[in-house]
């Protein structure tokens, strides 16, 4: 099982920076997240909450217990001394492969599960660890479940002013349900429920306010052909093992290897003419192929792009690729949609294609799906290569 998160926020009037952080932590078998709203507004704020979570997600990374990372931050945290509480709440959820979750709220509006149309209750445990008291959760979960971490901006939203008492959780839900946001993706719940926040504070929000949305799912896989093998009598044996693959995502990377398998397939292959980006290649169609793209030039612009949008803030900008059409956007989002892919990469040589790569300082097609496969890796994905 895997999740996909989406999350949007909003900052208080006047203020230029949220002091709500989030943060998420791909690995290989489990999917953390982490949101810190920290005591106030503006900077100050926004600098408690990201001083928890760095601490919290820097101690994940190495395998560190919840609970041993928790007790770290509760130590760390100051104690305001007028309102005698924490400068910052923390939600840490740990969701693994195998859908079994555990989750410490300290502080923060408590964790909602929605699972087929219905409010599903958590049983808590209510604990002391490090003098706080904190709430701790085991439970598991099914495929299409959809969870929701937000902070308290979003449950005070117009109180005093449209409400009385703020917009709250039962309405909140009541919303959900009314504009049937469980059927949708994570990333557009999360922007709703933030559109609905603002539209209660009636454009003047009152606290800065997120809200982490988080919804279960199959895995997704992807198969990437890229380059003929070395021996052309092997075409037909490599174009097989990529048709046996069977739910997952079919690429091809490359003209020869394109002709490749519209020849084996015994199908045209059809090169649009349109340059979305002239600096990319057009994209091709093959029927059967999922997606059909330029060799060399578009896997060295995908590497640009994951590799600046994870420089940017890659949790943030995951979706920049939405409604691009170049290959290099499509095959990047492909990609990073993915959990595991498997590259079946031939190792024949297109000799017309060194005084190309010499004069665009291009990287070799080895070279180019190393670099794509760390680059992968490094956000959690499972990524195997064959070489042919």
């Amino acid at each position: 099982m895997k999740v996909d998160i989406g999350i949007a926020s909003l900052c208080k009037k006047g203020e230029e920076v949220c002091g709500d952080t989030t943060k998420i932590i791909e690995e290989k078998d489990s999917t953390t997240v982490i949101l810190s709203d920290g005591l106030g507004s503006g900077i100050k704020a926004s600098i408690l909450s990201i001083l928890s979570t760095q601490i919290a997600s820097r101690m994940l990374e190495k395998n560190i217990r919840l609970e041993e990372v928790f007790t770290t931050i509760a130590d760390t945290l100051p104690i305001c001394k007028v309102r005698g509480i924490a400068y910052s709440t923390l939600s840490i959820l740990k969701v693994k492969i195998d859908g079994s979750a555990h989750l410490i709220e300290y502080d923060n509006p408590s964790l909602m599960l929605i699972r087929d149309n219905d409010i599903v209750s958590i049983k808590k445990i209510k604990r002391n660890i490090a003098g706080k008291e904190v709430y701790e959760s085991f439970f598991q979960l099914e495929l299409n479940d959809l969870l929701f971490l937000i902070s308290d901006g979003v449950i005070n939203a117009g109180v005093g002013g449209l409400f009385e008492l703020g917009l709250g959780r039962d309405r909140l839900l009541d919303n959900i349900f009314k504009r049937n946001l469980t059927e949708q993706a994570a990333d557009k719940v999360a922007k709703k429920i933030i559109g609905l926040t603002e539209a209660c504070y009636m454009g003047k929000a009152g606290d800065d306010s997120t809200a982490l949305v988080i919804k279960s799912r199959r895995p997704r896989s992807a198969v990437v052909l890229t380059g003929p093998p070395q021996k052309k009598r092997y075409d037909s044996q490599l174009v097989a093992k990529f048709l046996d693959y069977t739910n997952a995502q079919k690429i091809v990377c490359g003209g020869a290897t394109g002709n490749m398998v519209a020849r084996e397939l015994g199908f045209e292959i059809e090169t649009s003419l349109d340059y979305i980006d002239p600096s990319v290649p057009p994209v091709a169609d093959i029927e059967g192929i999922d997606l059909v793209t330029e060799g060399i030039l578009t896997l060295n612009k995908t590497v640009d792009k994951i590799k600046q949008l994870s420089e940017d803030n890659f949790n943030d900008n995951k979706n920049e690729f939405d409604g691009i059409k170049d290959g290099a956007s499509i095959l990047s989002k492909s990609l990073l949609k993915a959990d595991e892919i498997t590259f079946l990469m031939g190792s024949a040589v297109n000799p017309a294609h060194e005084e190309l790569m010499k004069s665009l300082q291009l990287k070799p097609r080895p070279v180019i799906i190393g670099k794509l496969v760390n680059l992968l890796r490094k956000h959690g994905k499972e990524v195997n290569i064959e070489r042919y």
